[in-house]
């Protein structure tokens, strides 16, 4: 990624399927709003060499035609990288040269979404300092401006609060706070104007009911700490719980 005079490096992870449209236009609205650079990034999976496979160079076309289309209707300038071998082996190699401050992917969802959920799993986990945007097939996300925010857990650190108050930067609404804990008397103090908050008691349905009001507040973007449910006693990890189950974008803060 070209060093860049934005506050915030924003890579998109596409693969070029119908959804990967939806997935720049998010991401070029993500960085309007919170002062980004973007560039895409590709991988062509493939073991042969890329001078024997002529969908290398028809996929860097698409590419190109896809970003100055997006571009220019945005009045953003997109960069871009195509690489070539296995989608795991690049995207890591990307991740660890380049350390975007936020990645963009599409989410799965059950039967649908563009990438599996092993590429899912895999980024969130290869993902040390990089935020990582998860938008589904579903989704109906457009802009960042006044959004409805959410955030699961109380694990957040000072830059974890800054990435949140960049996205709240245009809106006039609550943060929403959904938290699962022994005692949900015990508040904290955020830095943003008003904090409404959901604590929900430790349960077997617990996490089921915290999921369940994000759908009914219309929370459009619920943020989630990699560090969130460490100290609770789930035998499923609640980050990939919330991953799997909630049914709205997801910002996945790194640890």
């Amino acid at each position: 990624m070209e060093p860049t005079q934005k506050k915030y490096r924003i890579a998109v992870l596409l693969d070029m399927s119908k959804n990967s449209a939806f997935v720049l236009t998010s991401a070029l609205e993500l960085a309007k709003q919170m002062d980004g650079a973007v560039e895409v990034f590709h991988v062509q999976p493939s073991k042969a060499s890329r001078q024997a496979n002529p969908k290398y160079v028809a996929t860097q076309t698409e590419i190109e035609a896809l970003i100055n289309k997006m571009g220019a209707e945005e009045q953003l300038p997109i960069s871009y990288k195509v690489k070539y071998g296995r989608v795991k082996h690049r995207v890591r190699d990307y991740l660890a040269l380049q350390k975007p401050d936020i990645l963009v992917l599409g989410k799965r969802r059950p039967k649908l979404g563009i990438f599996g959920e092993s590429i899912t799993d895999f980024v969130i986990n290869q993902t040390q300092s990089t935020n990582v945007l998860l938008l589904g097939e579903d989704d109906k996300f457009h802009t960042f401006k006044n959004i409805n925010l959410g955030f699961f857990g109380n694990e957040l650190k000072e830059s974890d609060l800054e990435v949140i108050m960049d996205l709240t930067r245009n809106s006039d609404k609550p943060v929403r706070h959904f938290d699962i804990s022994q005692d949900p008397s015990q508040k904290r103090i955020y830095p943003w104007h008003k904090t409404v908050s959901y604590q929900f008691p430790e349960g077997t349905n617990a996490m089921d009911g915290l999921i369940h009001y994000v759908s009914r507040t219309q929370t459009q973007l619920l943020c989630v700490s990699k560090k969130s449910g460490k100290q609770l006693l789930f035998k499923t990890s609640p980050v990939k719980t919330v991953i799997r189950k909630v049914k709205v974008p997801l910002l996945i803060l790194p640890k």
